[in-house]
């Protein structure tokens, strides 16, 4: 008997390395699954893509590269303070004005794999912000996919009555008084904060196609409701509840260990062994500035000064970038090690507390460690991801991208004196051993596909 084939998957990611290691990895999951996937995004991940065997299109247009020079991509986004000017500024020009280019590309493959086999379903694995993946549900013209699985690789973005507006991270609301404050400053954001954005996404599938699209006043909450699945990538247990979040959005648990990509380059440093086995058995407390904006000064230097009079720590920095450094005229304290580029896997397992800029990946690979955490960050979803930390129990929000040495170290000793993060952060770790996300999102494949024909 001739068994079917499973449907053509197209995965779609920002050219970013925070964006593209969670679905990297989903690919690769996929794809050890007997799924035949192709991947569309920036060039750079052309040989990452080619080592697990997928087939790869590259991303054209100006920007297809946000890892090596994002400020020269977006020159404002070091003019702006944090805020909501600054979110808009980034929506418009680093995802907005994307679209066309991500549309092309997903023509050209939609095209390619009719061409192949018109009888295979479709189905696009879209990353959230690649708001290009649903252009054509949208309105502009184009082969349509037979199913989109929109996934959420950041805090969830949705709007609800429930809570305040994505982006200034403050918490669920407690009590009535502040759920119309909140309600209020909802209408504001939508109606001031994201008409720009809005506006801009509108000129955009005009010149694609679609004269008057049918968009909701945030632009971010069409990537949601416009799939036919949202799979959010993390516990319950981290999200905000919404009573009124409709029946397409599902969790998917957070990447187990281990699933994430290394990069061929991945070298432990000389040092390595010497703090992993950790003979006087100190504290180890990690700090990373993240892959994207490295500016060591704001959190990576406070930390490794804070803590350098504490006896019973070690602190490892984590650059981010193969060939980094820190600042010429800092001096290193004793208890301090430096590594260019670790993979957080590698590090994560031997951490006591995890200090953070606030990635959404690195924050959730902190929990699959069991890892508390301290969340410095007030930029792009930033001050979201250092709000759920703190909301979660798992961590402490210095509500700052600068602390002082000051700030970072009783916010450390906070967490490393009271086990109640750590035991919360274990809490969070055990519930995501219980997802498989790969096996939901393939099962979120064949359903749709199958729903499809």
């Amino acid at each position: 008997m001739t068994q079917t084939p499973k449907p053509f998957v197209l995965v779609t990611s920002t050219p970013v390395m925070g964006h593209y290691a969670p679905m990297r990895a989903i690919a690769n999951g996929l794809i050890q699954r007997g799924y035949e996937v192709t991947i569309l995004t920036g060039p750079r991940y052309r040989e990452s893509a080619d080592e697990m065997g997928a087939t790869f299109v590259a991303l054209g247009g100006r920007l297809n590269d946000f890892d090596t020079d994002v400020i020269k991509l977006l020159p404002r986004l070091i003019e702006l303070k944090p805020g909501p000017e600054l979110f808009a500024y980034s929506i418009t020009e680093g995802v907005v004005k994307a679209i066309p280019d991500q549309h092309a590309g997903i023509q050209q493959i939609l095209q390619s794999l009719r061409d192949k086999d018109p009888s295979r379903p479709i189905v696009v694995v879209n990353e959230i912000v690649f708001l290009g993946g649903l252009a054509t549900t949208f309105g502009a013209r184009g082969l349509r996919p037979d199913a989109t699985i929109a996934i959420g690789i950041n805090p969830l973005i949705l709007t609800s009555e429930d809570l305040a507006p994505f982006g200034p991270g403050l918490h669920p609301p407690t009590a009535p008084k502040e759920r119309e404050t909140y309600a209020a400053m909802r209408k504001q954001w939508n109606e001031v904060v994201m008409a720009g954005p809005k506006s801009e996404l509108e000129r955009v599938l005009a010149t694609l196609g679609e004269a008057k699209p049918d968009l909701p006043h945030n632009v971010l909450d069409a990537a949601i409701l416009k799939a036919d699945r949202f799979l959010q990538m993390c516990v319950p247990s981290l999200e905000y509840p919404r009573s009124d979040a409709p029946d397409s959005v599902r969790f998917t648990g957070g990447l187990p260990r281990g699933h994430r990509y290394r990069g061929k380059e991945a070298q432990l440093p000389d040092w390595w062994q010497t703090v992993i086995t950790n003979p006087e058995k100190k504290r180890i407390v990690a700090v990373t500035q993240g892959t994207v904006q490295l500016d060591y000064s704001q959190l990576v230097v406070p930390t490794l000064t804070a803590l350098a009079d504490e006896e019973d720590v070690i602190v490892v920095a984590v650059l981010g970038k193969h060939g980094a450094s820190l600042p010429s005229d800092f001096v290193l304290p004793k208890n301090g090690f430096v590594g260019d580029y670790i993979p957080f896997d590698d590090i994560l397992e031997h951490v006591d507390v995890f200090v953070t800029n606030g990635g959404y990946g690195g924050f959730q690979h902190a929990m699959a460690y069991g890892v508390p955490v301290v969340v410095g960050g007030t930029t792009e979803d930033k001050p979201e991801v250092a709000a759920r930390a703190e909301w979660a129990g798992v961590g402490l929000n210095l509500k700052t991208d600068k602390p002082s040495p000051e700030q970072v170290r009783t916010a450390v000793r906070e967490v490393l004196d009271h086990p109640t993060y750590k035991a919360r952060a274990v809490e969070i770790e055990k519930e995501m051993q219980t997802y498989d996300p790969i096996q939901i999102i393939a099962d979120s494949v064949d359903e749709l596909a199958q729903a499809a024909q």
